[in-house]
């Protein structure tokens, strides 16, 4: 199974990787590189035929790219987190050989549909999940099966490690996890769990998530407390 994904670095068989530049891929137990394909892409606003045609047969896209509201304008954290999602959802819509394509979208906890929220990142994190739900229903995108994903804190699983994190770092967030993990469990999102829902997502067959606690719009819309249940619960098909 192809899955695309965009952002930071089950049963997938391959893996495309859409960067604006070239990295190492990770190594060690359960790491295959022949798998993984790193794309250098730089315009995340545009997807030409000869790109198309690399991802052609992709069955699903995790999307994960994001930036902070206080590192950019808000013209260039728009055009981040709504332009490019929807870009890219467009596109991907016809790449899938079996006309249902899983789009993953990581949002976050504060994403406001309605948009009365005061801060940016509320606004446009619910302008795109509203805009990525709406595309199934037009003819040229019937093909496309959202999930808004929304995992609040995300914090390292014990034991995980980040290339390039100092001591210093990896104790802050050890201390600052540990400390929400105590006091507000259902607002973060381990990495290990996290991922383990949103490949799920990616690699299924769209149908909308089961009823339970965290889960909304129709079964469209996962929130933190369901990405826990979920992740610590395994599948659900």
């Amino acid at each position: 199974m192809h899955i695309i994904l965009s952002g930071p670095t089950g049963h997938i068989t391959r893996l495309s990787i859409l960067s604006r530049r070239d990295f190492p891929l990770p190594t060690g137990e359960g790491m295959d590189p022949k798998k993984a394909e790193i794309i250098v892409h730089d315009n995340f606003a545009e997807y030409p035929s000869s790109l198309a045609e690399r991802l052609k047969g992709a069955h699903g896209c995790i999307w994960a790219q994001g930036i902070s509201q206080t590192q950019v304008a808000k013209d260039e954290y728009i055009r981040i987190t709504y332009d490019y999602p929807l870009a890219a959802a467009k596109a991907f819509s016809t790449l899938s050989e079996t006309n249902k394509f899983n789009f993953v979208y990581v949002s976050g906890e504060g994403a406001d549909p309605t948009e009365k929220t005061y801060t940016l990142f509320g606004k446009i994190k619910g302008r795109t999940e509203v805009a990525l739900r709406a595309l199934p229903s037009t003819s040229a995108h019937s093909a496309l099966r959202v999930f808004n994903v929304r995992p609040g804190g995300v914090m390292p699983s014990p034991g995980d490690e980040r290339p390039g994190m100092g001591l210093p770092l990896r104790f802050g967030l050890t201390a600052v996890g540990s400390l929400l993990r105590t006091i507000a469990p259902s607002m973060i999102s381990p990495t290990k769990v996290l991922s383990k829902v949103l490949v799920d997502l990616a690699i299924g067959d769209g149908s909308p998530v089961p009823a339970g606690t965290g889960i909304e719009d129709d079964g469209r819309l996962v929130r933190c407390v369901g990405v826990r249940r979920l992740g610590n619960a395994g599948r659900w098909d």
